[in-house]
């Protein structure tokens, strides 16, 4: 056995995210680890190798262009009594932290043979394949999700199909160790599991 259980679960327990703030300003990861990240995300499982995943790279200047977009479709689909100020300044200073921007999404099989959301399903196990590669990388990063992510101007943004469907943003820089989370906490499996024996 070329792993044992106890290796295998202290590397899934030690994954976790690093938001913008935990990450270095001027942030820079080589292409090539971007390229390795995602190699890895295509060995999520898939149903009948539909391989529904599909990705869209920000890098360099395009990194600051995508906060710009994201701050602008937050002013348009944010009621008034939901806007806040400080969540939409933040926008102009995530990208000094940013290195790349990952858009994942699932990419509809345009014959339709297994129901949708088993491409959802398969596209986040490639998001958990990116997050068990990063600490093997040195680098952090977050899955962003949220409404204006999964809006009509970020659909058109993105230039997808209509039924595609974006799952998330990988935001990926270089860790500050200075930033220390404190440690997670998982409800005891226990309390999620019914056992069903006859």
């Amino acid at each position: 056995m070329e792993y044992t259980i106890e290796q295998v679960s202290k590397w899934i327990k030690s994954r976790k995210s690093t938001f913008v703030n935990g990450l270095k300003e001027g942030s820079k990861i080589d292409d090539q680890v971007i390229e390795q990240l995602l190699e890895n995300a295509s060995w999520a499982p898939s149903h009948g190798l539909v391989q529904a995943w599909h990705f869209k790279v920000f890098a360099g200047e395009a990194v600051k262009r995508f906060f710009a977009v994201q701050k602008e479709i937050y002013k348009q689909i944010t009621p008034a009594d939901k806007f806040f100020d400080f969540k939409y300044e933040a926008y102009d200073d995530k990208w000094k932290r940013v290195s790349h921007v990952i858009a994942i999404i699932a990419k509809r099989d345009p014959y339709k043979r297994f129901p949708k959301q088993e491409d959802i399903v398969s596209v986040g196990c490639a998001v958990e394949n990116i997050y068990l590669s990063l600490e093997a990388f040195g680098i952090g990063g977050y899955l962003s999700t949220g409404e204006v992510c999964y809006s009509q101007q970020m659909h058109r943004f993105l230039a997808l199909g209509e039924e595609d469907e974006p799952i998330g943003f990988f935001i990926l820089g270089e860790p500050d160790a200075s930033v220390q989370r404190p440690p997670r906490m998982r409800i005891p499996v226990g309390e999620k599991t019914e056992w069903i024996r006859d």
